[in-house]
């Protein structure tokens, strides 16, 4: 069943005394691949992983899996479970409009043959927590979808399937529930309250929200420094005389300084929340080299926060005395730091912050936002409210890349952003995705994680 969805939406925090940032210390299993803890820096979960879609062999061989009357093998078209064959004794399942098996067991590695038929590999699908799959070789299998980098057939982009009896599927607007919304294809539960109906105030003086020029790319600070909009306090060992994890690519500093700006004007009125001006984290230092660098420390993994692409930010908060870096839930068990809420948020100011991501969202250089998994959910339905009643605009609403992952599948966004979120900025300016960036390839992430065109790593339901 080929279906599309309106909204596009998704889906690095650690608590360190002192030392806040995109990352962890000594966090076992806090993995993404990104490379063993550091000491004495954070290391920051990649943004997004995407694997470009291969358009299929026209020459692809017939599946060599029989299937019985009225049953589609591996790689043919579904809406459903049942429509799929087994394989080797191995339930069929539908993911995305694509029929594939259910693994015999944990994927080994990325790929691996055991554990599945002849014709077909093991991975995890990103976002999800349907277990591992058997995935089918395109060379072995007509493929209804499209075949990946890795030579498996995969659901194409807009491929989908009826929610109600396919194991992976986006969700409709019937599918979810008493209490929820589908909002970007996953069900979340509809926030209550609200500020009614937008847009709100007119906002007109607002500063330049795009950078034109040949200037764009020039690593520079926030100034000033600190405003009614903005707090470009000193973090990670910085201080007031010396900022040197703090400068940004000009055009990412004005996209944050106009969606903060317009989060000030337009919520001038609200009574919730605490107000007042948001907190940055790190950025990249004055050469584009990751934040520490220059003390011997780099607080990120390679490719992150490097030229000025990358920053991170406090949540808007209430009750707290200000806006600045720190967790907003619980993130501790059995007295150990879990490095992620381990409930729901207790001091995230979620329309405002809902409302904030919107105006970023407004710029089609935005990449990805990544925030908590426990957050997620709560933001993508206030956005959705947000949209619904004015207070964000139609070009935001249809460029929802917020990245977040609710349960530990590999993507590299379950930890790490329990008290801040993450912009990432596109590497080019032709308005095209980053397929250059570092990280957008499977060594970034969990190699037992497979990810499909069009719903990139950690981006729940991207379409």
């Amino acid at each position: 069943m080929k279906t599309t969805n309106g909204i596009l939406a998704v889906v690095v925090a650690l608590a360190l005394a002192g030392n806040i940032g995109c990352g962890f210390e000594n966090t076992p299993g806090a993995g993404n691949g990104d490379g063993d803890a550091m000491t004495n820096g954070d290391i920051d979960a990649p943004e997004t992983a995407s694997t470009d879609a291969r358009t299929s062999s026209p020459d692809a061989p017939v599946s060599t899996v029989d299937a019985a009357p009225g049953q589609v093998a591996p790689g043919g078209e579904c809406s459903c479970d049942a429509q799929c064959a087994d394989a080797g004794g191995q339930e069929g399942v539908c993911i995305y409009g694509v029929c594939m098996v259910r693994a015999a067991g944990a994927c080994p590695s990325g790929g691996a043959q055991q554990g599945c038929p002849a014709g077909s590999r093991c991975w995890n699908l990103s976002g999800s927590d349907v277990g591992p799959l058997c995935w089918p070789d395109c060379a072995a299998h007509t493929c209804s979808g499209t075949c990946d980098g890795d030579g498996s057939c995969v659901p194409a982009q807009g491929d989908d399937c009826d929610p109600t009896c396919g194991s992976a599927c986006s969700c409709t607007e019937t599918s979810c529930g008493a209490g929820m919304a589908c909002v970007g294809g996953e069900c979340v539960e509809q926030m209550g309250g609200g500020p009614g109906p937008g847009p709100g105030p007119t906002c007109s003086n607002l500063p330049a929200r795009d950078c034109t020029g040949t200037t764009c790319g020039d690593l520079v600070t926030f100034d000033p420094r600190t405003n009614a909009a903005w707090d470009d306090y000193p973090i990670n060992g910085e201080t007031a005389a010396n900022q040197y994890r703090s400068y940004l690519r000009r055009d990412l500093m004005m996209l944050v300084a106009y969606a903060t700006s317009k989060t000030a004007c337009k919520t001038a009125g609200w009574t919730a929340g605490n107000g007042g001006a948001l907190g940055l984290g790190d950025m990249s230092e004055a050469n584009g080299a990751i934040p520490g660098t220059s003390i011997g420390s780099p607080g990120h993994p390679p490719n992150t926060h490097v030229n000025g692409f990358d920053i991170d930010l406090a949540y808007y908060q209430s009750g707290t005395a200000n806006n600045r870096l720190r967790p907003i839930c619980a993130h501790t068990s059995g007295g150990a730091d879990q490095h992620h809420c381990v409930a729901a948020p207790t001091t995230l100011d979620v329309w405002r912050h809902a409302l904030f991501l919107g105006a970023v969202f407004e710029s089609s250089r935005t990449r990805v936002i990544g925030v908590d998994g426990q957050a997620g959910p709560m933001l993508m339905s206030a956005l959705n409210t947000l949209c619904a009643s004015g207070w964000v605009t139609a070009a935001a609403c249809s460029n929802l890349v917020l990245a977040y992952e609710t349960t530990n599948g590999g993507a590299g966004w379950y930890y790490h952003h329990h008290h801040h979120s993450h912009i990432s900025l596109k590497r080019t300016t032709s308005l095209v995705d980053d397929t250059a960036h570092p990280c957008d390839a499977d060594a970034c992430g969990d190699p037992r994680v497979k990810r499909v065109p069009g719903r990139a790593d950690g981006l729940h339901r991207l379409r």
